[in-house]
């Protein structure tokens, strides 16, 4: 009997702040974070995440910002980010579904790591993430 064994990504004292108005959609993601055991902090709003990331402690390694948030402007979010002194090296992984629009140039502009679309790769995340944190940019599907 052969058995075979699936390359698994594990990102233990790895920290990031998820950004995610939708339930269903945040569900999903915290799911994939737990099974690659990283921990991590929520915002369902959008509103105040520099603040939010400037409390964390630890900083968050990486932010997972959806594109369409309802009370907020993802771009405006991204651009305070990075001009945030604390937070300005954090890497910002912009995620969005089927129905958005833009495109990887105007993203990329505002000084997002990458693009990642929904539903997320559940099998492919957690070295997505990982190339994210070694310093890499992924373009998923823009």
């Amino acid at each position: 009997m052969v058995t075979l064994f699936r390359e698994i990504t594990v990102l233990e004292n790895t920290w990031a702040l998820v950004v995610e108005d939708d339930a269903h959609d945040l569900f999903a993601v915290t799911r994939l974070l737990q099974e690659l055991h990283i921990q991590y902090k929520r915002n369902t709003t959008g509103r105040d995440v520099a603040q939010k990331a400037r409390e964390m402690q630890p900083h968050p390694d990486v932010i997972l910002l959806d594109l369409d948030l309802p009370d907020a402007n993802t771009f405006d979010i991204c651009d305070a980010l990075h001009s945030d002194d604390v937070l300005a090296n954090i890497p910002v992984v912009a995620i969005g579904g089927a129905g958005w629009m833009g495109n990887s140039e105007s993203l990329r502009d505002c000084g997002f790591a990458g693009f990642i679309r929904k539903p997320l790769p559940r099998k492919q995340f957690g070295q997505l993430l990982q190339a994210i944190l070694d310093g890499k940019s992924i373009w998923s599907d823009t």
